[in-house]
């Protein structure tokens, strides 16, 4: 029932009434409520990108325009950003300009985050800005970047674009792997595995799989 959302393993692009784009990643749901005084995102789920109009042109919008999350609000300061929601706090990368990010605990404490960095934030606290690594976006283009990343956490982002259930033996899980994998063929991506790591991928039904060391026996 959102305004705007996208399905597992789908990447949709919207453009708004006041020539804001927005993207949603796999997964994603939002709720927009513009009125005269403000532009608000709503972000139910999942991830998006946000690309606003802005400089000197008079075609800019002078309504500040929002992203609400379950944590607390990011202020567009006439920008390019990613939004992600995760259990119990908001991540954010800022691509272009830079975002003001106030948590709901401590609304009047506030944070300036430029381009190049990003950080998360709980309702209590945000954290120390970090760098931006190529991997912020890369969903942006159909990829999914690894650099030096356990094999678990490869996989559990790779699970949020697929349907049913991705598993890895914990034997495996601590394996290391590097590249950069096109998302449009999550099955692709999972054939890969055993010709960089010791593993194999253990098929139960098209929707159920497990990464499982490769000496294991059927």
């Amino acid at each position: 029932m959102a305004d705007c959302r996208s399905a597992t393993g789908e990447q949709r692009r919207f453009a708004l009434a006041d020539g804001t784009q927005l993207m949603l990643n796999t997964g994603s749901a939002v709720n927009l409520r513009f009125d005269a005084s403000e532009r608000r995102i709503l972000l139910v789920a999942g991830e998006i990108m946000v690309a606003t109009r802005h400089g000197p042109s008079l075609s800019a919008d002078p309504r500040p325009l929002l992203v609400e999350t379950a944590e607390g609000i990011i202020r567009s300061l006439g920008t390019r950003f990613t939004v992600r929601q995760r259990p119990e706090r908001t991540s954010v990368a800022v691509l272009e300009s830079a975002v003001e990010i106030s948590s709901r605990g401590t609304p009047a404490s506030t944070r300036v985050l430029h381009a190049g960095e990003q950080t998360q934030f709980s309702r209590e606290t945000i954290e120390a800005p970090g760098l931006a690594g190529e991997h912020t976006d890369a969903w942006t283009r159909g990829q999914l970047l690894a650099d030096e990343q356990r094999l678990d956490d490869f996989l559990a982002e790779l699970d949020r674009y697929r349907p049913g259930m991705l598993r890895v033996d914990p034997q495996v899980a601590g394996l290391r792997l590097s590249g950069v994998f096109p998302l449009a063929d999550t099955d692709r991506i999972l054939a890969t595995l055993p010709s960089v790591l010791p593993v194999r991928v253990q098929w139960r039904t098209r929707y159920w799989a497990t990464v499982v060391p490769a000496d294991r026996r059927l």
